[in-house]
């Protein structure tokens, strides 16, 4: 290649790396709600779910907080439940501001959570260079992490009118319809238990909040009708025709953002809102709060319906998986 052309290649290059790097910081900013139709068997409720994860919230995220404060109106409805799935802060200074802003979400039955790594732990390089050791299959190391204040965090969420469900069942009544909202602690962290995850007949709806989605299988086995989780980002960085190209957890590539029936059940994997402060982009997974609504008139084998964003977006196929396909052994 003669050497202007080479050099030509390389500046083009350049501008072409340029360019998808401001991208990314832009798309990491560019929150939206997303709306899908969720088709469930008869007799369970029409419900509307707002489903809320991975804000990584700090003081310094203005945007993000905006948006949270702005979402009531964008809604334009009253969720019957809000459910948060965890690394809901990025240091102690988003507790103040993730409680206020999650404070004025109206939800007609509850709002409940579970907590993430990073409602524990504060992000760190060498947390971010394990994960990439890992992806190159090197020994993983412990990585030591200064802590943040979750007491206080959960102490702020409950003051506001929250309900964790950390390793622990909540039991709806709503007019003689019985909903049961279970969760766990952080399985990333190997502070989960499901020892809880089953439900009786008499109940309507099942619903399973977790953060890490490794241990999805356990509660679709238990004849759960909805799973949710976050923690993936849905990939954070996707190619196209590729899709994701890591989760940082057991789930498969398929499953690392979106809502996917698996068996019986529906696995609902928020790709969250926010970003760490040492991950600061999103490629083509661009971040959403998310309204799934409960469809018993569509019945349970219409398969998924489609989503309705505020920009147009782009429509993935169902993805139809045995329950054996996402058993993982825990991190």
């Amino acid at each position: 290649m003669a050497p202007h052309r080479a050099t030509r290649v390389l500046a083009l290059g350049g501008l072409a790396a340029a360019g998808a790097g401001a991208y990314a910081l832009a798309e990491a900013k560019a929150f939206r709600l997303v709306r899908h139709e969720v088709p469930v068997a008869a007799g369970v409720p029409a419900l509307t779910i707002l489903h809320l994860s991975d804000t990584h919230l700090a003081a310094s995220g203005g945007r993000l907080i905006d948006f949270l404060n702005r979402l009531p109106d964008i809604l334009e409805v009253t969720p019957d439940l809000v459910l948060a799935t965890g690394d809901l802060i990025e240091n102690d200074s988003g507790i103040e501001p993730l409680v206020a802003a999650f404070g004025r979400l109206p939800a007609r039955l509850g709002r409940f959570y579970v907590l993430g790594s990073h409602d524990y732990y504060r992000s760190s390089f060498k947390g971010v260079a394990g994960i990439f050791r890992a992806l190159l299959k090197l020994e993983r190391t412990p990585v030591t992490a200064a802590p943040n204040s979750s007491a206080r965090l959960e102490e702020g969420l409950v003051s506001s009118g929250w309900t964790g469900v950390l390793n622990r069942t909540e039991l709806i009544d709503d007019d003689g319809i019985k909903i049961r909202i279970a969760g766990t602690d952080d399985p990333y962290l190997h502070r989960h238990r499901t020892d809880h995850a089953e439900r009786s007949e008499d109940e309507a709806l099942a619903i399973a909040l977790i953060h890490a989605p490794d241990i999805v299988s356990e509660w679709l086995l238990a004849g759960f009708d909805l799973v949710l989780a976050g923690h993936t980002h849905a990939g954070q960085v996707r190619m196209p025709l590729v899709g994701a190209l890591v989760t940082n957890c057991s789930l498969p590539l398929e499953l690392a953002g979106g809502l996917h029936r698996i068996g019986r059940g529906w696995l609902h994997v928020s790709p969250g809102l926010g970003t760490s402060t040492y991950e600061p982009i999103r490629f083509l997974a661009r971040p959403e709060a998310t309204l799934l609504e409960l469809k018993p008139e569509l019945g349970l084998g219409a398969g998924r319906v489609g989503e309705l964003a505020e920009d147009a977006g782009d429509e993935e196929g169902d993805l139809l998986s045995d329950v054996d396909a996402v058993v993982a052994e825990p991190l």
